[in-house]
């Protein structure tokens, strides 16, 4: 017996070595494939996670891909993930490979609670998630819809704007084309706190979009996206073990969690069919109906069917959880972060008063919206994008791309890190006109760690821009199909709170507090809180 298999084990060992040298010989001759790409040391079983331990993800991974390059390779577990950094190397993940590197990995938080990726942030690359976008960008989140919405905006701003400074203003009928100025008058200055009037408002506007009105556990559904946007990021240990995700998830706690969450978004929203009955669904006119309910729009596409797929309710659900994870925590982390940057930069914030005026007058909020851009550029609210998956192996700058390979693109990189040239520690050794060329670089790149929302004015950087250097959401096929629902809430919010009031630090509080909380979406550490004094509108005489 022990003869037999010392025979099978000779012969395995034979016949796997004989396998090996065929491959080889029927390999074609050519060059060697070209190499992985490059990336920091790794340890047994955890490969190179123990470099992201108590650090914030995106700026652990600018300091790598300074070490390493604009395109690096991590292990992270069982899971490999590519960085790419620089404008050239988002430019071929996002554009020339755009449609191999289009599909998701299959995150833990998509299943459960994305009702087994279901939606369009979790749905793997296919026919069924293009019908669902094409959709969604059609119905739900079309230019004309988000206009039709614009009446919610104004009343949600106006009502926590009200509500937060104890003075009713209306945000667009005391406009200076009717005749009057506004002052400052001395008046009531109480701290508010900024970060949840915006959180609020955002929510407030998505829910009255999806349902018609406010939710009564607005707060609590507000805070289960925001905990799904943490749970989305492919970082968790669970997501990172693809062999062993069901024990990990079970041991760390992240299925209860998960389903918990789960239970929560499913009662908030409830069965569509539940808002109105069947009839009513078909009577919706999906072509004119501009103004009605986004659940109404979606159950009224239900009963018209012919879209190539069945959009259930659990479809439904999905899509309308879409909307409040990107329309709610990213908007209102922009506001926070904007209001934070006017605040700490004098000269920018002298100037807001004359030019929000104008604002109000103008359809087109031109000042806000390079406030919002410098804003999103700077503390952009997911400094990594949603990660992507390889469909099949490629060559990418040089490197060969293995199937199935995560990649993330960090999106501050670009001009936090590839930007900025260093100068050298001695520079008198360093011929004269050539160091004062050195220290010109080093004063312009600078200035890309400042906050200059004029250098959005020439209007050549869009969110669609072609030169890849301001990526907020994304680009490709898979880039955010609804932003402008969350940037039409972002101007007119701080139009009006600019308009209406002064703003200034608490007593006491000499500077703003611009730390990031450690989590993995860009968050203020502490609440954003300003004493707002109101302004009073006069006739001019």
């Amino acid at each position: 017996m022990d003869v037999y298999l010392y025979q099978s084990l000779l012969l395995s060992v034979v016949a796997v070595a004989l396998l090996q040298l065929a491959k080889l010989a029927l390999k074609k001759p050519g060059a060697a494939p070209p190499p992985l790409p490059p990336g920091p040391w790794k340890l047994p079983v955890v490969g190179s996670m123990h470099h992201l331990v108590n650090v914030l993800p995106h700026r652990a991974l600018r300091d790598l891909a300074a070490a390493h390059g604009p395109l690096m390779l991590l292990q992270l577990g069982q899971t490999p993930l590519m960085v790419a950094s620089s404008r050239e190397a988002a430019r071929a993940v996002l554009k020339t490979h755009d449609a191999n590197f289009a599909t998701r990995p299959k995150l833990l938080a998509g299943e459960i609670v994305g009702y087994e990726w279901a939606d369009i942030l979790f749905a793997p690359s296919g026919d069924y998630w293009r019908k669902l976008r094409q959709l969604c960008a059609a119905e739900i989140l079309s230019p004309k819809r988000v206009l039709s919405f614009r009446h919610i905006r104004e009343d949600e701003g106006t009502e926590k704007i009200a509500k937060n400074g104890t003075v009713i203003m209306m945000m667009t009928a005391q406009s200076p084309n009717t005749g009057c100025t506004r002052s400052a008058r001395p008046g009531p200055s109480a701290p508010v706190n900024l970060s949840a009037m915006f959180h609020s408002i955002t929510n407030s506007v998505v829910s009255r979009a999806a349902f018609g009105k406010k939710r009564e556990n607005a707060a609590e559904f507000l805070a289960v996206t925001m905990a799904v946007v943490g749970l989305s990021s492919g970082f968790n240990i669970p997501d990172l073990f693809p062999t062993c995700t069901t024990v990990l998830a079970r041991l760390t706690g992240m299925t209860r969690s998960l389903k918990e969450i789960h239970r929560t978004v499913d009662t908030i929203l409830q069965p569509p069919g539940d808002h109105r009955g069947a009839q009513a669904a078909r009577d919706v006119k999906i072509e004119s109906g501009a103004a009605a309910k986004d659940v109404d729009v979606l159950i009224g596409l239900q009963e018209k069917g012919g879209f190539g797929f069945q959009l259930t309710n659990s479809v439904i659900k999905a899509i309308i959880l879409d909307m409040f994870a990107g329309g709610t925590g990213t908007s209102g982390s922009a506001m926070e972060w904007g209001m934070s940057e006017l605040m700490r930069n004098p000269a920018a914030f002298r100037g807001k008063a004359a030019v929000t005026e104008g604002d109000l007058q103008a359809s087109n909020l031109r000042y806000m919206k390079v406030v919002i851009k410098e804003a999103l550029r700077l503390h952009p609210p997911t400094p990594l994008l949603v990660p992507r998956e390889t469909i099949e192996a490629c060559e990418l700058g040089g490197y060969t791309i293995p199937h199935r390979l995560a990649s993330a693109r960090p999106r501050m990189l670009p001009y936090r890190l590839n930007d900025v040239t260093i100068l050298p520690s001695d520079t008198n050794k360093i011929r004269p006109k050539h160091r004062l060329s050195m220290r010109l670089t080093l004063v312009k790149n600078r200035c890309q760690y400042e906050f200059r929302p004029k250098r959005f004015k020439d209007g050549t950087r869009d969110f669609t821009s072609s030169n890849y250097k301001f990526l907020p959401f994304s680009s490709g096929c898979r880039m955010c199909p609804g932003f402008n629902y969350g940037l039409a809430s972002m101007e007119l919010a701080l139009v009006g709170l600019l308009y209406h009031f002064n703003l200034s630090l608490p007593e006491g509080v000499k500077e703003v507090d611009m730390e990031e909380a450690p989590v993995l979406d860009i968050h203020r550490r502490t609440p954003l809180v300003l004493c707002a004094t109101p302004y009073t509108p006069h006739v001019a005489t």
